[in-house]
């Protein structure tokens, strides 16, 4: 059942990426997602912990999503400020932080938005221990801060 849910969302996903590019585009976009999804199911997904949402999760993640494109807009712009200017004010360094969350679901949505956040890169996660790279210390600071964590975990844990 949770490979033909996330099938279907793909599917839809990618219809509208590719809009109408033909027959053949639809077909290879089907079959890639009925394989994405079969794979997921198999591989990412434990039994008891489908990657499914409720009604009021779904309109969170609507909010999630909202809020995620902001941040990605706003560190872009400090990512291109830092670039552009002559003195490179680049101070990387890495972050510890331990985020406890009770889905796995949970865990890959905290790794993979702080990844597509300009500037801030997940190196590795190992339990509940986040290694993150910065581009300098002030993109760590809705990592610090829990910001990102909370978002999640209202998406995600909260039923």
């Amino acid at each position: 059942m949770k490979a033909l849910q996330a099938g279907l969302w793909l599917a839809a996903f990618w219809l509208v990426l590719a809009g109408a590019s033909g027959v053949a585009t639809a077909v290879v976009g089907l079959a890639g997602a009925a394989g994405l999804a079969a794979w997921a199911a198999y591989s990412l997904w434990a039994e008891d912990d489908p990657p499914v949402l409720s009604a009021r999760q779904w309109i969170r993640f609507a909010g999630y999503c909202v809020g995620l494109v902001r941040d990605i807009v706003a560190a872009a712009i400090l990512v291109a400020e830092k670039v552009l200017d002559p003195r490179m004010p680049i101070d990387p360094v890495l972050v510890v932080h331990r985020a406890r969350f009770g889905r796995e679901v949970s865990k890959i949505a905290l790794a993979n938005s702080i990844t597509l956040t300009p500037g801030t890169l997940t190196v590795d996660v190992d339990g509940d221990e986040f290694v993150i790279h910065c581009l300098a210390e002030e993109f760590s600071s809705e990592i610090r801060d829990g910001t990102f964590e909370r978002r999640i975990r209202r998406v995600f844990e909260e039923r």
